[in-house]
Order: C-alpha cells, then sequence, then structure tokens
C-alpha cells in the first residue's frame, strides 16, 4: 500500500515526538542530581567553557571524516552528507547500549543498496577508537604510576598487573583492527556465509593505509574531546595542570568504556568515574559533576535534537526502514 506524503510526514513526526518525550523522562533523574548542588559558590571560567562548546564541531567533524573513510570502500559520499550521516546516527544511538544504534541511523544517508555495508562501515569505524582509548589509558596509567600518585578507591589504576592486562588489550584491539582475518573464522577459506558471524568478513576489506588514516583520526578526536572535558573540568574549579588532567580524563574515559550503557545513561557513568578519578584533587564534588552535565549536554545532547530534525527532512525514511526490517529478518 502506498503511503502519502502527508502521512509519511506525521509518522516521522509521532516518532520525533516520541524521542523528545522519551529523552525527557530518561534524563529528567540525571538532571534532577545538579539540582541541590551550590553552583553559584564555584567560581566559573567562562573563557574555558566557550573554548570547550567551540571543540563541539571539531569533534564531530573529525567523526565525519573518519565515517565517510570507513564507507568510502564501498560508496563516494561528500564530507556534508557523511556529517549529516553522522548527526542522523545519534538519536537512536541515545537509547542502546554503548551507541551501537549508530549503525542503523547512519546508513540512512546512503544508497539504498549500500546501506547493509554502512551497518558494518560504521561498526568498523567505531572499532578503530577502541585501540586508541586503550593506548591514551594505559599512558595514562604509567604516568600516575611513576608520579607517585595514587588513587584511594581504584588504587589498582597504578598497579603493573593492571598495567600489563591494559596493554596487552591495546594490543589486541589493535591487531583484529588491522588485521582482522586473522580472528574471523572462514576468511581463509573463503567460504561464503549468511550468519551474522560471516557478515564480518567485510571487515577485510580495508587497505592498510585506510586502516591507518582511521587510527590516526581516532586519536585525534581522542584528543580534542579529552581536552573539552580538561577544559570543562578547569571551568568548574579544578586546578590542575594540562599534563595531569589530560592523563585523568584519559583514565575517566577508560573507566566508562567499561560500563555497558545506553547514551542516555551516559551521564551517571561519567559523574561516577569523574568523581573517582578526581577525588585526589577536590574534596568538594560540585564541580565535576556540574562539567560532567555540561559535557554530555554538548556533546551529545544538543547533536542528537539536531540529529532528529534532520531525520524529519530525511525523503527516503519510510525506505530505509524497510532495508532495516530485511536486513534484521536476514540475520
Amino acid at each position: 500500500m502506498k503511503i502519502s506524503r502527508t502521512l509519511k510526514t506525521i509518522i516521522k513526526i509521532i516518532i520525533a515526538v516520541g524521542f523528545y518525550i522519551g529523552l525527557y523522562f530518561l534524563t529528567e533523574e540525571n538532571f534532577q542530581k545538579i539540582k541541590d548542588l551550590d553552583a553559584l559558590s564555584t567560581n566559573v571560567d567562562v573563557l574555558m567553557l566557550f573554548f570547550a562548546v567551540c571543540l563541539v564541531p571539531l569533534n564531530w567533524f573529525l567523526e565525519a571524516l573518519k565515517w565517510k573513510i570507513s564507507v568510502s570502500v564501498f560508496e563516494r559520499i561528500s564530507l556534508k552528507t557523511s556529517i549529516k550521516g553522522v548527526l542522523m546516527g545519534i538519536p537512536p544511538s541515545v537509547f542502546t547500549p554503548n551507541r551501537v544504534g549508530e549503525a542503523l541511523g547512519r546508513p540512512v544517508v546512503l544508497n539504498s543498496e549500500n546501506r547493509f555495508q554502512g551497518v558494518w562501515a560504521t561498526a568498523y569505524c567505531g572499532l578503530s577508537q577502541m585501540p586508541v582509548m586503550m593506548f591514551f589509558a594505559v599512558a595514562a596509567c604509567l604516568f600516575f604510576k611513576f608520579s607517585g600518585r595514587s588513587f584511594a578507591d581504584a588504587y589498582f589504576l597504578s598497579q603493573w598487573w593492571f598495567i600489563f592486562l591494559g596493554a596487552f588489550l591495546t594490543i589486541f584491539l589493535a591487531a583484529v583492527f588491522m588485521f582482522p582475518q586473522y580472528f574471523i573464522p572462514f576468511v581463509r577459506k573463503k567460504q561464503k556465509h549468511e550468519s551474522l558471524l560471516g557478515k564480518l568478513v567485510f571487515f577485510c576489506n580495508y587497505k592498510k593505509e585506510e586502516k591507518i588514516r582511521l587510527l590516526w583520526f581516532s586519536a585525534l578526536r581522542y584528543i580534542v574531546y579529552s581536552t573539552q572535558n580538561y577544559l570543562s573540568i578547569r571551568a568548574f574549579g579544578v586546578d590542575f595542570s594540562y599534563p595531569e588532567g589530560m592523563m585523568s580524563v584519559f583514565l575517566i574515559y577508560a573507566l566508562m568504556s567499561f560500563v555497558p550503557r545506553p547514551a542516555l545513561l551516559e551521564l551517571g557513568v561519567r559523574c561516577s568515574a569523574t568523581v573517582l578519578i578526581l577525588k585526589n584533587y577536590v574534596s568538594d564534588f560540585s564541580a565535576p559533576t556540574i562539567s560532567s552535565v555540561f559535557l554530555w549536554g554538548i556533546n551529545l545532547l544538543f547533536p542528537a535534537l539536531l540529529g532528529t530534525f534532520l531525520f524529519l527532512l530525511e525523503k527516503n525514511t519510510k525506505k530505509s526502514i524497510k532495508k532495516f526490517c530485511r536486513f534484521k529478518n536476514s540475520i
């Protein structure tokens, strides 16, 4: 049955309104946490907050560059289209653990015959960030190990066994990313498999140069949003140097990565990890909590709202939903 343009628009508006309602109820509890904090007693550095906000476009611009490279093995898209896809991937990701919903939202901007592959390209794009994050986390553990600073409730972060474990995970994740053909069964036999595991063979389509570029952009993006976090924490009154602050932020993100959670619940995890790491620097936890809320808002909440706006303007939404339903049934 053919659906009229008016009905399509109504359906998209209903979906968007449902997203905003869900967003309100799921974030209300998180924002309730800061109502009792004495924010007025915190000396806020507005200039640092301004610089943190200015880095938001650069953060998502680098992610768009990464995704553009990821899909280039089967479709050439413009940077504008890549940015649009990245933003449209944010709304469905906020309700899924560790933002896996991005793999359903981003491919909507691709040609219909390439959207299945777009799911795997998005997954590979996300995989490129993992060894980078672990590398900087290990570097941070070594930094605090040799600086003599320990964490009262997270002493294991400066223990050699934990550092060696982190180094092993870094090497393993980098190996999986660079040489997927040795970690995916059946690949060397060149057999066709219709199962989900068989479809992971797609990861072997990338050239060495493309993989290296993805890692470089992942590292640069990691530095950018870690700097955002540092500026936000400094702006709300925590006083530490840039090297020490960045190392602390690296550990915060590393701790967050081990907790599976929807993006909407990321704020609570972020606050807990931030307080755990910054206990050595502050006795009043209002500054780390407020900075976490601020960073979560500018880096996720507002881009998600922009993504829903782009969703309303997307003309191929109905076709995209059908494609993904067929994809789901095929696996």
